[in-house]
């Protein structure tokens, strides 16, 4: 995943160094929503699978600078070594973060912008193990939860992205971002994931 990264950072960074429009923006209203898979990193990587996220924000920008206010979520299954270990069948283990997260853009006005952000703010940790398909009903749901645990910490996160005008809209964009998010714990090192997001900014 990093090497993938990499390849379209390298590819796409003179692009966005292209086609710029210089003078003064007004300060505007921005935001964006996305949604896309996230990889645990270790430790936790040895106890999650996989998953997947959603992410959106608003805030405001002007010229090459701007800050959001950013909710993410990100939903891992508990591998099957962790679950054996704790002698249940199913489990999952979801992150969710509200933070304030500034954003330098290369090339807001531009066909290709490259922009990087980060932050911090408020995590919560939700670690809950189920019961086998039938264990609560025939419809399952949050009946099969038999056991639940809830954290909340402070974290933070950075990453950087791309934004793809959409047509000739300056405003509207299509973009790709990889983030790294961090969730710290009074005990341990804590709990890190990278989520990878494709949506529109806005």
């Amino acid at each position: 995943m990093k090497r993938a990264f990499l390849t379209i950072l390298l590819a796409a960074l003179p692009a966005a160094a292209q086609w710029r429009h210089f003078g003064s923006d007004t300060t505007r209203a921005t935001g964006f929503f996305g949604a896309g898979f996230a990889s645990p990193v270790n430790p936790v990587a040895r106890q999650l699978d996989t998953g997947w996220t959603l992410s959106g924000g608003v805030g405001v920008t002007r010229d090459y600078f701007g800050v959001t206010l950013d909710a993410m979520f990100a939903d891992f299954g508990i591998n099957h070594r962790a679950l054996l270990a704790a002698g249940v069948p199913r489990g999952d283990q979801k992150y969710w973060s509200l933070t304030v997260d500034p954003v330098l853009h290369v090339n807001p006005r531009g066909p290709v912008d490259f922009y990087i952000t980060g932050g911090g703010g408020l995590y919560s940790q939700i670690t809950e193990f189920r019961g086998g398909y039938g264990y609560g009903g025939p419809f399952g749901g949050r009946d099969d939860v038999i056991a639940s645990n809830t954290v909340y910490k402070p974290g933070v996160d950075g990453g950087a992205g791309f934004a793809f005008n959409v047509g000739y809209s300056r405003t509207v964009k299509i973009f790709a971002e990889a983030r790294f998010h961090h969730m710290f714990f009074h005990y341990g090192p804590g709990a890190s994931f990278i989520p990878v997001t494709v949506g529109v900014r806005f």
